[in-house]
């Protein structure tokens, strides 16, 4: 089984993922299959109709716009969409695996250990600030648990808060740790 790479939005967890993937592992992402998955016409058409949207098709911004202001709907569209991704996540030979909201969906016994990447609450709010409004960053950290709280699930805790070298040397620690044969 992979291990999970999870945290909290804009923490660092698809740095770790592409310093994972530099050392020879292979690396599988939920986001990814969930962009997959979301543009499949029929899974869109579902989306779209679960949020009420007045077209067939629903972009991912309104979707974030409408499960924000409505935890029934975030429910709703959990329940559709994390089978799917698992599903496809499943299929695949990966050594790592980035998970957003793998606490959240309750999905760790799917993974061989869980690894929780954070950066600190006030490095994450200084990088959310830089990409969102300041409403959309506590609209989005409002539909994810805290990284400590996810914290207590982990078998390691990966922190990006330093340099990059930092954060690599601690993989490769982890790395070996659990025996994996890459390029440490």
């Amino acid at each position: 089984m992979p291990i999970a790479i999870t945290g909290g939005i804009a923490e660092g967890k698809s740095t770790v993922l592409d310093a994972l993937k530099e050392m020879g592992a292979k690396v599988g992402s939920a986001d990814v299959v969930a962009r997959d998955i979301f543009n499949d016409p029929e899974t869109n058409k579902r989306l779209s109709s679960l949020a009420s949207f007045d077209s067939n098709q629903i972009t991912p911004e309104q979707l974030r716009v409408a499960i924000s202001s409505s935890p029934a709907l975030r429910r709703k569209v959990n329940s559709l969409m994390h089978p799917l991704i698992m599903y496809a996540l499943s299929s695949g030979q990966f050594d790592f695996v980035e998970v957003p909201l793998l606490i959240e969906v309750c999905a760790q016994s799917n993974f061989s250990e869980v690894w929780v990447v954070t950066c600190g609450r006030d490095m994450q709010l200084q990088r959310l600030r830089e990409r969102y409004s300041e409403s959309q960053v506590f609209s989005i950290l409002g539909t994810q648990l805290d990284t400590r709280i996810k914290a207590s699930f982990a078998d390691a805790i990966v922190p990006t808060d330093g340099s990059l070298g930092q954060t690599c040397e601690l993989l490769k620690k982890e790395v070996k740790r659990v025996g994996l044969p890459l390029v440490v």
